[in-house]
């Protein structure tokens, strides 16, 4: 897998913690993980949000990838795991893609 795949992974999955239906849920589970130590300041709870649902969605992207590197029988990181990989965070992410078009004002 080359550096590029992962930047691209990466991406794609902070887009889907910032822009996914999904967010509001975790926003509204703020009671179950979010710190009752901090404040609860809007900002930080919207960004926390994101970044439980990006983390997730890299983890939940990479379970196919880990699947085929396992019945490959290679065990090791390869190009096509890489694809599978972002094959996987990219479909996580098409629900997303309405919402970043009507951040964009391009969708209605």
């Amino acid at each position: 897998m080359t550096q590029n795949h992962i930047v691209i992974i990466v991406g794609l999955a902070i887009l889907n913690g910032i822009f996914s239906p999904a967010l509001i849920i975790v926003f509204a589970l703020q009671g179950i993980w979010y710190p009752m130590l901090l404040p609860p300041m809007l900002p930080l709870v919207f960004a926390l949000s994101s970044l439980i649902l990006s983390t997730l969605t890299l983890m939940i992207g990479g379970v196919p990838a880990a699947l085929y590197e396992r019945l490959a029988g290679g065990g090791q990181s390869t190009f096509a795991s890489g694809l599978v990989w972002l094959g996987g965070v990219l479909l996580l992410t098409l629900p997303a893609i309405p919402n970043m078009l009507k951040a964009l004002g391009l969708g209605s």
